[in-house]
């Protein structure tokens, strides 16, 4: 199943969407940066090119998941490899495994093409830190085309399907924060606890978090008293448990919506 998805999409016109649009955000976002007076470390340009990426990556992470999954049932492989004796578990998990596979040298090679000018723009560059982006980036991406396969194996038609993706997209990227700027002012000390949990339920809080904090741009030394009851002081925990819990969630809800649909051989 790996190799299939790697010729389906090295085939797709997907590969180039995504190699593009990171190499030239990237680089716009570099070359911003060059001739600037003060000097400039390599952590500051890594901040704004992964929230640029914010906008667009898991949109095609999504797309990528869920297109997919349709494909798989509209050519009838599913039953075929059902009847194969291969079981909607199996099928499910091989099937992100080999999406992930598929999509990860494909990111990991574009933002390694993008820092090409980094050299050039901050005199040098740290691998620890490029590291740190790439697996948030990485990790980030893993969870969101979980997501597509969930809305694949949920819906069959395309155009329900783009828009559950462009509603999903919207929701955890813009709509989810608009809820929470209007909740914060109500929030109480008793009611932090509550709201720290929401705020990093959310996949991109997540990711950001640990990225941001791993990279010292948040200090956890410097926060208030206040702030630090919105905070945990463990980004490792936030992270994994984050993105165990949306890949959890997503890989059983599509198992369970294919078997309660009745995907068979027949």
């Amino acid at each position: 199943m790996i190799l299939k998805e790697w010729k389906e999409f090295y085939r797709s016109s997907l590969l180039v969407m995504t190699f593009g649009l990171v190499v030239l955000f990237a680089w716009f976002i570099l070359f911003q940066y060059r001739g600037m007076d003060v000097p400039v470390s390599f952590r500051t340009g890594l901040v704004p090119i992964f929230q640029t990426s914010l906008y667009f990556l898991p949109l095609l992470a999504t797309v990528y998941g869920a297109f997919s999954m349709v494909l798989e049932k509209s050519q009838r492989t599913l039953p075929i490899l059902l009847a194969r004796g291969m079981t909607i578990q199996q099928f499910v998990l091989q099937k992100f495994l080999a999406l992930f596979s598929a999509f990860l040298p494909t990111i990991a090679t574009a933002y390694l093409v993008a820092m090409i000018p980094a050299k050039l723009v901050f005199g040098s560059i740290s691998i620890k830190e490029f590291a740190l982006f790439i697996f948030s980036i990485i990790l980030l991406t893993a969870v969101f085309i979980a997501i597509g396969i969930l809305l694949g194996a949920m819906i069959n038609q395309k155009l329900t399907l783009i828009g559950a993706i462009i509603g999903i997209w919207l929701a955890l990227i813009y709509l989810f924060d608009l809820f929470l700027m209007y909740w914060l002012p109500s929030v109480s000390m008793n009611d932090i606890a509550g709201f720290s949990i929401i705020y990093f339920l959310s996949p991109v809080h997540a990711v950001q978090y640990f990225l941001f904090v791993e990279l010292n741009v948040y200090k956890l030394s410097d926060l208030s008293v206040i702030y630090e009851q919105f905070t945990f002081q463990s980004t490792w925990l936030v992270l994994i448990s984050n993105v165990l819990f949306w890949i959890g969630i997503a890989i059983c809800g599509s198992i369970y919506v294919l078997k309660r649909k009745g995907v068979s051989h027949d």
